[in-house]
């Protein structure tokens, strides 16, 4: 692989499940054979930090690449298998949730006919007691609003509810601050100056987007902190390969 060890990777995955569960969408779930297969391939390449930890100057600067897990949307499959075969092979990770998950079994508050509305027969979202107990064993629990809009079209009052509010709610689960906030979507479009202010007003610190790519340390910017990250689905090693070498020889800035 081209990457040196001055360029760290932020992978991003959603629902680990198979083809017969629930939620499972092609656009987002991970088979849990190919998670596995991906974990195993990433870890011969890279050394895994918490998120927390990723963009620490000081964090193991003489060991291998660096590079963190993370999961959007809070799907029960995080805790149920995702979990269980990260921590077998002492892989850190965090997940970023929304209220309206949590609370009611679905992403997000809208139109009927939008998938991210689908309200589910079962369980599929993690619940209060879920994000304690990932929180109480490590994981790093952060935000990814209310209701998962597009940050970009929203009120000033929208902005309120989405990003301060969802940040209260999370840290009176985990009883600690929230400082990480993933982004709905999280290309250009999805986000603007005005949406960056509101999420550092807020202190958030590290806000993630979804460009696909790596950052290199003193380069990601101040106030917050914006940091890149490689979606993963269901790609075999070799296109996993591609997607990590790509960045480094055609700049993506999407």
């Amino acid at each position: 692989m081209l990457a040196g060890p001055s360029k760290r990777f932020v992978f991003l995955f959603h629902d680990i499940s198979d083809p017969d569960a629930t939620q499972y969408s092609k656009l987002y779930s991970t088979p849990r054979r190919v998670f596995r297969e991906q974990i195993e391939f990433l870890a011969k390449h890279f050394d895994f930090v918490p998120p927390e930890e990723i963009t620490d100057t000081c964090a193991r600067v003489t060991r291998r690449r660096l590079a963190s897990i993370t999961f959007d949307d809070g799907f029960l499959s995080v805790r149920d298998q995702a979990s269980p075969f990260l921590d077998a092979m002492g892989i850190p990770f965090g997940v970023f949730v929304n209220r309206t998950a949590v609370e009611h079994n679905r992403l997000a508050n809208g139109e009927v006919g939008d998938a991210h509305c689908t309200e589910y027969s079962e369980k599929v979202f993690l619940d209060e007691q879920d994000i304690r107990f990932l929180s109480d064993r490590g994981v790093l629990i952060g935000s990814h609003t209310s209701n998962h809009k597009v940050l970009s079209s929203c009120s000033e009052d929208e902005l309120h509810k989405e990003i301060d509010e969802n940040k209260q709610y999370i840290e009176g689960i985990v009883g600690k601050p929230v400082n990480h906030l993933a982004l709905p979507y999280g290309k250009r479009e999805h986000y603007n100056d005005r949406v960056l202010k509101f999420c550092s007003a807020a202190r958030h610190e590290f806000v993630y987007t979804t460009n696909p790519s790596f950052f290199e340390l003193g380069k990601i910017g101040h106030e917050p902190k914006l940091i890149p990250r490689l979606g993963l689905t269901d790609q075999s090693n070799e296109e996993l390969l591609f997607l990590l070498n790509r960045p480094l020889i055609r700049r993506i800035d999407i």
